[in-house]
């Protein structure tokens, strides 16, 4: 075989060896511990994405039908569907052979260094694609993968670190626009597929990225040549005051002004920088007049439009399953309802953000982890890239090496990561982004996180830090540094970025499952359902009483239905008929630090075997640590508990002499229609 032949395979063998052993080194010491710990602790959202992996297999091999829906959450309703839910198929279906193998946690984190190794390889394949080196192109997934918005999404945002979508469909529509076959368009809708698959923002992620290269590609903007030149003294003149307005509010602190007895509010800034923006932003049309054009020379639009439709097609037949699920809820008008309001959205990352170091550095992070929002949330607004980076990254726009093009999608992405509104070091300072007006369309409007659009951001970044490496590189080959100083610079900079972002040795967490679940862990038949004390429903934007992910996590063990759960998006109907029930209205109250009235008290204890009867809960587990005493004491007299076993951390009782189970029906596709809730065993196995 000629060295021409066998160089290609070496660079991808020897590129895909270095990214492993990369991902390995930024999770060290997760790969020793790879059965026994995780990143992030069970009752986070890291708990969830486990037990994503588990009810796929579970519902797929266990029960035999498509892993798109289930009846282990939210005992007390019917099936739900995983259609909006923030779930994993594409790392689930991976997970599928290795856990009867490696078990559900250590399969889990081999899933995890896998999808960093993927998406460094993604990024390579794109940077390659766009005509960089092995060598930068090999740089530019590494700082990807080592940057600390995808190391801190590791302890909670397992979906997001399955990136490699993202750079493949980007590279796809690329090699499209230039080959206009079919084939490639067929790939481009199967990675759009698969990036919804890995995360349901990324196929969102990919229109709004796929938009930008055609636009970049087709769309012309010119400035329109006119006669005579705009009147702007009376728009000057309104931002002339409106400036002032807000230089005396900032100054003075007053929260409002008279003018001509007239008092007007100023309580905050959200009304004159919103008027000053338009203001700025219809000078600077009158100004400009800019003008668009279609540009397409070779007349390759309308094929290249058959070629979109073709990719739409693959795209639309591939997400079936998922497609199937959001038309159940359609029909049966349980589709979760997402509120888009204009001053209450869910913020964006911070713009200072971006130039803060690395918060996850076992030496300087804990200050730099303090400069962050201290939101429980904490890597969702997590935007540092590398100072190192960045400073190559300037060194390059001064070479003018950075394509036109990557610097707007890097800056496009960057204004949506910041939300609809600016905020600097912690000040909002209602300047409205282009998420502002961009949340408001259809379909875009579901990806309600914009601080996640910072995963983008990242991939452009690195993409222009590989080609201002490449530019410095030619440079110093002109400059007759020669190779061993070519080398040194290189090296250097490769020693900053490793000083710098480094998140090792990381924290890991303990999967132990507690004796009381190992007690309770299910029969063949999975009859009889388990009630958690405290209780929640919980969604990505509320909850009905207290809830986390421990009791999902510990499900994987014991594989009994549950009565509460999480989802990312639950509907009104299921909080609404969760909440007839008067049991569980009690409990709620009680496990969200209230009391409930007499007359719920009352309607409980009437309702109990109705409620035994319709969710055939045969175990009650009490978490010490969370339930109050009084939560307990209600749920042992008003269910009529017996105690089964006590330790210090749990209770588990049982019902005394409940009724038959109703009859349920599996709702969903894939299902297999009605199921008869045998008379379980009440007394937990020994």
């Amino acid at each position: 075989m000629s060295a021409t032949v066998r160089r290609p395979a070496f660079v991808w063998l020897a590129g895909t060896f270095a990214y492993t052993v990369l991902a390995c080194g930024l999770t060290w010491p997760l790969p020793r511990y790879f059965q026994s710990r995780l990143l992030g602790s069970t009752s986070g959202d890291i708990g969830v994405y486990v037990w994503n992996l588990w009810i796929f297999r579970h519902e797929l091999v266990e029960h035999g039908h498509l892993p798109f829906s289930t009846d282990h959450l939210f005992a007390y309703t019917d099936t739900v569907d995983f259609a909006l839910h923030n779930y994993t198929p594409l790392a689930d279906l991976l997970g599928v052979p290795l856990m009867g193998w490696l078990g559900t946690v250590g399969t889990f984190n081999v899933i995890l260094i896998a999808a960093m190794v993927l998406s460094g390889l993604g990024v390579f394949v794109l940077a390659r694609g766009l005509g960089l080196d092995a060598a930068c192109a090999w740089a530019a997934g590494a700082v990807f993968m080592a940057s600390p918005v995808l190391t801190a999404r590791e302890t909670e945002h397992f979906s997001l670190i399955t990136a490699a979508p993202l750079p493949l469909f980007i590279w796809a529509v690329l090699r499209t626009l230039d080959t206009k076959r079919a084939r490639d368009a067929v790939l481009v809708g199967a990675l759009v597929a698969l990036a919804t698959y890995s995360d349901a923002y990324y196929g969102i992620y990919c229109v709004i990225a796929g938009a930008f290269v055609v636009a970049w590609r087709f769309v012309r903007i010119a400035r329109r040549k006119v006669d005579r030149p705009a009147v702007t003294w009376p728009l000057d003149s309104g931002i002339a005051l409106l400036g002032l307005t807000i230089a005396w509010r900032v100054l003075t602190g007053s929260t409002a002004i008279v003018v001509a007895g007239i008092r007007i509010g100023l309580q905050t800034l959200y009304t004159p920088m919103l008027l000053l923006t338009l203001l700025l932003g219809l000078r600077g049309w009158l100004v400009w007049r800019p003008t668009t054009r279609l540009h397409d020379p070779e007349r390759t639009f309308r094929i290249l439009l058959q070629r979109g439709c073709l990719a739409v097609a693959v795209c639309l037949a591939l997400m079936m399953p998922l497609l199937v699920g959001i038309g159940y809820r359609f029909v049966d008008d349980r589709l979760p309802e997402t509120v888009t309001r204009w001053r209450t959205s869910p913020t964006g990352v911070d713009l200072l953000g971006y130039f803060l170091p690395n918060p996850l550095h076992p030496w300087f992070g804990a200050y730099t982890r303090a400069w962050f929002a201290t939101d429980v949330a904490f890597p969702e607004f997590v935007a540092s890239f590398s100072i190192a980076a960045l400073a190559v990254i300037g060194a390059g726009a001064a070479m003018r090496v950075l394509p036109s093009m990557w610097l707007a999608f890097t800056l496009l992405f960057t204004l949506l990561s910041l939300g609809p509104f600016v905020q600097v070091a912690g000040v909002n300072t209602y300047v409205p982004g282009p998420w502002a007006i961009l949340r408001y369309v259809p379909i875009v409007d579901m990806a309600r996180s914009p601080s996640r659009f910072v995963i983008v951001t990242t991939l452009g970044l690195s993409l222009l830090f590989a080609f201002a490496l490449s530019g410095m590189r030619r440079r110093l080959a002109d400059l007759s540094v020669g190779t061993a100083g070519s080398a040194g610079i290189t090296a250097l900079i490769a020693m900053a970025l490793a000083i710098e972002l480094v998140p090792a040795p990381r924290t890991l967490y303990s999967t132990e499952v507690p004796e009381v679940y190992q007690m309770i862990q299910a029969t063949a038949d999975e009859a009889g359902r388990v009630l958690e004390l405290p209780l929640g429903v919980r969604d990505g934007t509320s909850t009905l009483g207290r809830s986390d992910a421990a009791p999902q996590f510990f499900q994987t063990r014991h594989h009994r239905p549950i009565v509460g759960g999480y989802l990312s998006r639950v509907s009104r109907w299921r909080k609404r008929e969760n909440s007839r029930s008067p049991v569980l209205r009690a409990i709620f109250e009680l496990s969200g630090g209230n009391s409930p009235s007499e007359d719920l008290v009352t309607a409980a204890r009437q309702a109990r075997d109705a409620f035994l009867q319709r969710s055939c809960v045969r175990f009650v587990v009490v978490n010490k640590r969370q339930a109050s005493q009084e939560l307990g004491a209600f749920a042992t007299d008003i269910l009529r508990l017996r105690l089964i076993h006590d330790d210090p951390a749990y209770q588990l009782l049982s019902p005394i002499d409940p009724p038959p189970c109703a009859r349920r029906l599996r709702r969903g596709h894939g299902s297999k229609g009605e199921v008869a809730q045998r008379p379980p065993q009440t007394t937990a196995p020994r």
